[in-house]
């Protein structure tokens, strides 16, 4: 995962150590909590979501690795509820969307729904 700063200018510079490894592969998706102190991302190959918190100037360190819902389900977006007390995953490779707990960096899987349109569904939106 890579953190930058932009410049007034638009020019962007790399923030800390950036890139901020997760050790797992395919990180894509990324959703940042409304208070901006935590970020997921959803690691489409390795099919798990890491959470990183994020400091003051922006530098990122890795909390944990959450599995999904359905193992092998080669996440594809995840989106915050609006209240942001539950993060949604589309785990198209299984055709549900998981639901996961959020407390801070903590991710608790809830459970998952069928997604009408079955696997291979892309994208994802709340409201």
């Amino acid at each position: 995962m890579s953190a930058f700063s932009v410049a007034g200018d638009g020019t962007l510079s790399p923030i800390g150590a950036s890139p901020f490894a997760d050790n797992q592969t395919a990180p894509c998706w990324v959703e940042i909590t409304h208070d901006g102190r935590f970020l997921f991302t959803v690691n489409t190959a390795s099919a798990d979501i890491s959470s990183y918190a994020i400091a003051p100037d922006g530098a990122l360190t890795l909390l944990g690795n959450t599995t999904p819902g359905v193992l092998g389900a080669a996440s594809e977006d995840a989106r915050l509820r609006p209240d942001g007390r539950d993060l949604y995953v589309n785990e198209t490779g299984a055709g549900v969307i998981g639901e996961f707990a959020v407390n801070g960096g903590t991710l608790t899987p809830i459970g998952t729904v069928p997604v009408s349109t079955g696997d291979g569904a892309a994208g994802l939106a709340t409201n």
